[in-house]
């Protein structure tokens, strides 16, 4: 590997040598949640850091064919050279570009969004092939590709598809490089729930009205970042999807999340409009990130509409406030160091 910069620090008593290596490193992707993400943590790791907004002018750039990636890399591969490692994150498809066209450089794939993700509204290319899945397994054990998901479930769906991932899960931190902020002005705001815009909030339940009935103050609608959700006395909420940043982020501000039980979860979603991110099957529940054992102490279960009301009523929100940054702290410290470990595999 082209290493960009090399110095030395003499650590005193023991005049140590420490030899530390900056790279040159590309981040490409769909996803301002992962440019946060990447970008917080290099600036930790201290490597220098360029981010491209994957876009070859097409509605169907998610949907990435033979002709689309021979496209993009004939485009840009001087560009590429500049560098001494790359990194494709959101939706695995982006890394064809590569795979495909002879990238001998390290190259890491953080899976986010099934490995073969791809926006069938705009599919023109028949994508995924079955040339992108020979690609993506005889990638997975080139010594210079690193493939590796953002929760467990990425690696079972990969599994399941015939690729077993050789590199451990590396979640978001969720301690984004937060810039200024719009307050979203409501009353009584610190006293007041958040429920997002997400379908199984409001289509599937009305969970503000339910809320309402239950004498819980809340407010539903959208937020502007980690900062302004902090504001609020905490967030209820129906899981939709395996993993998410504003999760991450949401511990890292210590801020509560009161979910139901998965018991209660899948009596609520019976015969209901239920959307999960899929593929989506209830044997799988513990594979999110919602409902995994590690995580348990993230969240508030509630086993009915009763028993939120009372949890609502009695938690110590304050202190929960303290333990989740705490929880949050070494969730950092923890993936920090994998990430410190996978830029050197």
């Amino acid at each position: 590997m082209n290493k960009c910069v090399v110095y030395l620090v003499r650590k005193k008593p023991l005049n140590i040598i420490l030899i530390y290596i900056i790279m040159k490193i590309l981040h490409i992707s769909f996803h301002n949640g992962c440019h946060n993400e990447i970008t917080y943590i290099m600036e930790k790791l201290g490597h220098q850091l360029s981010f491209l907004a994957f876009n070859d002018g097409t509605k169907g750039k998610y949907n990435i064919g033979h002709k689309r990636a021979e496209k993009y890399w004939n485009k840009h591969k001087n560009y590429f050279n500049r560098f001494d490692l790359i990194i494709t994150s959101d939706t695995a498809p982006i890394s064809r570009v590569f795979i495909q066209n002879g990238w001998e450089k390290p190259l890491i794939v953080w899976i986010n969004n099934r490995f073969d993700y791809c926006d069938q509204a705009t599919n023109d290319c028949n994508f995924p092939d079955d040339e992108y899945y020979e690609l993506f397994k005889e990638a997975n054990h080139k010594k210079n590709i690193c493939i590796f998901g953002y929760t467990e479930f990425e690696h079972l769906y990969c599994e399941r598809k015939g690729i077993d991932i050789r590199y451990p899960v590396i979640k978001p931190t969720g301690k984004n490089v937060y810039g200024n902020y719009i307050k979203t002005e409501i009353e009584n705001k610190d006293n007041t729930f958040f429920i997002g815009p997400y379908h199984n909030d409001n289509i599937m339940i009305n969970l503000m009205e339910k809320l309402k009935e239950l004498n819980i103050n809340c407010y539903n609608g959208r937020y502007n970042g980690p900062q302004d959700l902090a504001e609020f006395k905490g967030i209820v909420h129906i899981p939709y999807a395996w993993s998410n940043y504003a999760l991450f982020e949401c511990v890292q501000m210590g801020i509560q999340y009161f979910i139901p039980s998965k018991e209660f979860l899948f009596e609520l979603k019976k015969d209901k409009d239920f959307f999960w991110s899929p593929p989506y099957n209830d044997k799988d529940i513990e594979y999110s990130e919602w409902y995994n054992e590690d995580n348990k102490n993230m969240f508030i279960y509630f086993n009915s509409w009763d028993d939120l009301r009372v949890k609502i009523t009695i938690t110590n929100l304050e202190k929960r406030c303290n333990m989740l940054k705490e929880i949050g702290k070494k969730h950092e410290d923890k993936y920090i160091k994998l990430w410190e470990d996978v830029l050197q595999f």
